[in-house]
């Protein structure tokens, strides 16, 4: 079988003239298009790059660590397989996968440095939003017929489930999912914008603020493995906690910065 090009979007992962690699991706993109790639797919990649990535870490071994942390090793093997999971996510944008997938090669995520990813997003919102300015965060036709206030309230939902999910797992070492069994995603979205239409847009903006503080509080505070180690939360073994966390703020702030900053363009010019 001869392996073609695989897209720009996998161009990171194939770093050199690996045609067991390319035929692997080249699977990999054609089984995402319709459905997430089939677990065999998923495994094999994640197997492949894990070889690759523990070759080019060399032989240093784990010992001494303290409990309750991942090492280098064990946080790249999570993220290099994760790659896959990454492209089906809502809010992850190709370029943002591969900038998640190279932090996981950095080693494991801890708590003070998400907080400050997060932080250092967040101005790039607050700065949107300051020039939008109050008179206008109700205008409609922002991104659909939603308006800039609309978009803060449901950015708003998306983080404070990432708040309800970490002071669950903190506390009970469970979590129950905060959508609702019995409604989709574009109901449920739908319904956020709905019940945001008649509130002040003070009150929004003061939530937002509120919501994002707590879930800086809470991410800050989070043990390493807890940000690093799916099987904490009953994930598969490439879904990284971390990245969805990163899924539902920040990279969830650039799908809707673009809308707005391109609303703003059309409608000062």
């Amino acid at each position: 079988m001869t392996a073609t090009t695989p897209p720009e979007r996998y161009a990171d992962l194939l770093d050199g003239a690996d045609p067991v690699l390319a035929r692997l991706v080249e699977h990999l993109d054609r089984a995402l298009r319709p459905r997430p790639a089939p677990p065999r797919v998923q495994a094999a990649l994640g197997h492949l790059l894990q070889q690759r990535s523990e070759a080019s870490l060399g032989s240093g071994h784990d010992g001494g660590r303290a409990p309750g942390t991942l090492s280098r090793r064990a946080a790249l093997k999570v993220g290099a397989a994760s790659m896959g999971f990454l492209l089906t996510l809502g809010h992850i944008t190709p370029a943002t996968a591969r900038e998640l997938a190279h932090l996981a090669r950095e080693g494991p995520m801890t708590g003070v440095r998400l907080a400050s990813i997060l932080r250092t997003e967040r101005t790039h919102l607050a700065a949107l939003l300051e020039r939008v300015g109050p008179e206008r965060m109700e205008e409609p036709g922002v991104e659909g017929t939603w308006s800039v206030k609309e978009l803060v309230a449901h950015l708003t939902w998306y983080e404070r489930a990432v708040v309800d999910a970490a002071r669950q797992v903190l506390g009970t070492g469970t979590f129950t999912r905060a959508r609702p069994a019995d409604i989709t995603m574009d109901e449920l979205n739908a319904r956020v914008a709905s019940e945001s239409r008649a509130r002040p847009v003070a009150d929004v903006l003061a939530e937002a603020d509120r919501v994002f503080a707590q879930l800086l509080d809470l991410i800050a505070a989070c043990p390493e493995d807890l940000l690093n180690d799916p099987r904490r939360m009953g994930l598969p073994d490439d879904v990284v906690p971390w990245m969805l966390v990163a899924n539902n703020s920040y990279a969830h702030f650039r799908q809707h910065e673009q809308a707005i900053q391109e609303w703003l363009d059309r409608t000062t010019a």
